[in-house]
């Protein structure tokens, strides 16, 4: 299982590859790659927050808890 940090750096390699078929003037590609391209970019933040997480000893699971009491009683 890939690391955190080898995820964000495939998602980094991915953004590169999208910029650059953009710059040749790829016009048959240009919506599919738009849509590619927010969701890596949508990832990329996603992993960064997890990954300075991690980093600081935190923990990406969030969790509330509820406590229920009857006052009719």
């Amino acid at each position: 299982m890939p690391t955190t940090q080898e995820r964000l750096d495939a998602y980094y390699a991915a953004e590169a590859k999208i910029l650059q078929r953009g710059q040749r003037g790829s016009v048959g590609n240009y919506s599919r790659d738009n849509a590619e391209l927010a969701e890596i970019r949508k990832a990329i933040t996603q992993l960064q927050t997890q990954l300075t997480l991690e980093r600081s000893g935190g923990s990406s699971l969030r969790y509330a808890t509820a406590v229920f009491c009857n006052r009719n009683r």
